[in-house]
């Protein structure tokens, strides 16, 4: 069983079908959409804003969500939060991907369909435009998306919706 935990007054929010796995941890005021995922060994942490997962979205093993002092977290639809990204008090829009190890910090958004590398760091503040593909550390901008690219992205996310079923279908042993 997931450890899901109110505190400050907020209890977590999972909309039906969201799929927890069993030593995921959610606490405070999180809200998980439709279809979207938590899978093993993630972390979200709301105690100090919110944290909105959108509808089809995943979050990978490892990967931590947190609140910033006064700054939520919101993930939007059909977007991959890579294996052990870490994902601060910042806004991740529609379609995105968070590569495996990526730091996106505090305040920074990262634009509809961009694409943020495997282990970039994403200093505070920075605002990604839409498709832009992010690297390095700090994270610059090194272009825009290909069609191929965002495909891939798309087709990895529908591929999370179905995992997390056959995951959640699955009867604990």
């Amino acid at each position: 069983m997931a450890f899901i935990k109110a505190f400050g007054g907020k209890c977590p929010v999972l909309e039906h079908p969201a799929f927890v796995a069993e030593n995921a941890v959610l606490i405070g005021d999180v809200h998980l959409s439709p279809d979207s995922s938590v899978f093993y060994g993630a972390v979200l942490r709301a105690d100090s804003g919110s944290i909105m997962v959108g509808e089809g979205s995943n979050i990978q093993d490892g990967a931590v969500l947190h609140t910033g002092e006064g700054q939520g977290v919101h993930i939007g639809r059909n977007v991959t939060v890579g294996h052990c990204a870490l994902v601060h008090g910042c806004t991740v829009e529609d379609d995105a991907l968070i590569g495996m190890h990526a730091t996106v910090m505090n305040g920074a958004v990262i634009g509809r369909g961009s694409i943020v590398a495997a282990g970039a760091l994403v200093t505070e503040g920075t605002i990604g435009p839409p498709g832009s593909v992010v690297m390095g550390g700090p994270g610059k901008i090194r272009g825009t998306g290909t069609p191929e690219q965002q495909a891939d992205t798309r087709a990895n996310t529908a591929g999370y919706v179905d995992c997390a079923r056959a995951h959640a279908a699955k009867p604990l042993r």
